[in-house]
């Protein structure tokens, strides 16, 4: 099988193009590379990558060529950085993917059958007081652009899975991710909070500390994606499911406390006057484990450990804008 993989060389992507060497599968990378190519290095002899960009459909219909299924990643990650450039986001966020939809199953070309498409739990917003848990039936109330360009993109894909015979897409609806990717992120909670704990001692808390996260190592995101790309049809066509582990459902407070059981010494800092991200929301994700088997490998202690281990051994400038997505000036 040859599996599209856009944004092939990002946090997600890259672990993901792992997971399917794993399998024996041929990943076939889509991506701008405005990180670089560095995060492919160890696989660039069994893979196949395509400089381009997903919003382009000459881009998408050259890469199509071949292509059994498709991992759609390619995205602006976070409020910030969507914010930074809006027309930039809506075209990466929202355009690119009915422009991939369209050339994958349009008439004229090749149907591409299977379609995974990561999608974000930031589409329920703050569900506190509202609702114990979170199912993948739990009304959605997106509270940034990010989220509503995700619910923009499950609807363009699921609507195309109800008109276009034997189109079989499934959304996975992320939990937070954390964790050591070959494309390093400082800017999620858990894997900021582990920097500054090793390079300053100290991690600040925005708002009161109490609102939920619910956390997913990123190895295990690309675990889920491939997994479900490999189950049978019936089991995951025109379907969500939630990506993440029951267990990982903590407060920001409580993620800081486990930040400092692995860096001794290190303290927490608690800012009750600054505004802090509205998300709030513990995630059930039993459909995912009951229906396609996968479940989760890694504990957030697991991740912090590998992050401060990571930190210690690799001589990189980790202040470098390289490693969060909002300082990028996306075209």
């Amino acid at each position: 099988m040859r599996v599209l993989v856009t944004g092939g060389a990002g946090y997600i992507g890259c672990c993901v193009v792992e997971e399917l060497l794993k399998r024996n599968l041929k990943p076939v990378v889509l991506d701008t590379f405005y990180w670089g190519r560095e995060s492919l290095e160890p696989y660039e002899d069994r893979i196949e990558m395509i400089e381009g960009d997903c919003r382009n459909s000459r881009d998408i219909i050259y890469a199509l060529e071949g292509i059994d299924a498709i991992i759609h990643l390619a995205g602006i990650v976070g409020e910030f950085a969507c914010k930074s450039n809006n027309r930039a986001h809506f075209s990466i966020n929202v355009e690119s993917t009915r422009t991939l939809i369209n050339c994958c199953t349009d008439p004229e070309m090749d149907l591409v059958r299977d379609f995974i498409f990561a999608s974000s739990c930031s589409v329920y917003g703050n569900v506190k007081g509202l609702y114990d848990e979170v199912t993948e039936n739990t009304p959605t109330a997106p509270l940034s652009d990010y989220a509503y360009a995700k619910l923009k993109s499950e609807k363009i894909i699921l609507d195309a899975g109800q008109k276009v015979q034997h189109f079989h897409p499934t959304i996975l609806r992320l939990t937070t991710i954390f964790g050591w990717s070959q494309r390093p992120r400082l800017d999620l909670v858990t894997n900021l909070f582990a920097y500054n704990a090793w390079k300053k001692g100290k991690m600040t808390i925005f708002g009161d500390g109490m609102q939920y996260r619910s956390l997913v190592h990123v190895q295990d995101v690309a675990a889920a994606l491939v997994q479900t790309l490999v189950a049978p049809r019936f089991m995951r066509s025109n379907k969500i499911f939630h990506v993440g582990e029951e267990t990982n459902n903590k407060t920001v407070k409580e993620i800081a406390e486990i930040v400092k059981g692995v860096v001794v010494g290190a303290e927490a800092e608690i800012t009750a006057t600054q505004p802090s991200d509205r998300r709030d929301y513990k995630i059930n994700c039993q459909k995912i484990k009951n229906t396609i088997g996968w479940n989760a490998q890694y504990t957030i202690e697991d991740g912090i450990q590998e992050l401060v281990e990571k930190f210690d051994a690799l001589d990189l400038n980790w202040e470098s804008n390289k490693y969060t997505n909002g300082s990028f000036q996306y075209i």
